[in-house]
């Protein structure tokens, strides 16, 4: 069983390793294996990092961050020029349809809100929005906008077979099998 020391020492090395947080100014406290990280970053993908460094390390039973994001003051970035580069690079995201997620900015934090249908459209809208204080993730994904399969659309793809002959249509083998005779 790792100590809390070895733990915390583990997890430092971690995050020495780790190229986005080269620059980045954590602490690590640990008490019965709970990790709390300290600090402040440049980035919100840096505090992202530094959170998944530390879920990482055998003997983590959970993380508590409180990193700050304090973007550098040379950014000088508005909140209308965060909107726009954010809703920009939504738009160049082929994965999402038009339109679906929505930005809003205060004081650098996006918040991000809206419907996709597939969970990994969130994640990627999610991840590529960056050069903001950080980002909060409103939008809805995955089965409640999924309708369950109908009984005639299971059946479909149950019965979906490769041709061995593109001659044969599928309804025709379909019909020889359902009859016992050896398929064409």
């Amino acid at each position: 069983m790792t100590t809390d020391a070895e733990l915390q020492d583990n997890v430092r090395q971690q995050l020495d390793w780790e190229p986005l947080l080269g620059a980045a100014r954590i602490g690590v406290r640990v008490s019965d294996g709970v990790v709390v990280l300290t600090g402040q970053v440049d980035t919100g993908p840096e505090h992202s990092a530094a959170e998944r460094v530390a879920r990482r390390v055998a003997g983590t039973r959970t993380v508590i961050s409180r990193i700050h994001v304090m973007l550098p003051k040379a950014s000088g970035r508005s909140d209308a020029d965060i909107e726009r580069s954010a809703r920009q690079v939504l738009q160049w995201m082929t994965s999402l349809p038009p339109g679906c997620v929505q930005v809003a900015v205060d004081r650098g934090w996006i918040t991000l809100s809206g419907r996709v249908r597939w969970v990994y459209q969130r994640q990627a809208a999610v991840r590529y929005v960056v050069g903001a204080t950080g980002v909060s993730d409103r939008i809805v994904s995955g089965d409640a906008l999924v309708p369950p399969p109908t009984r005639p659309q299971i059946d479909a793809v149950l019965n979906w077979r490769a041709s061995p002959d593109p001659a044969t249509p599928a309804a025709t083998r379909a019909l020889d099998r359902s009859a016992g005779a050896a398929p064409a």
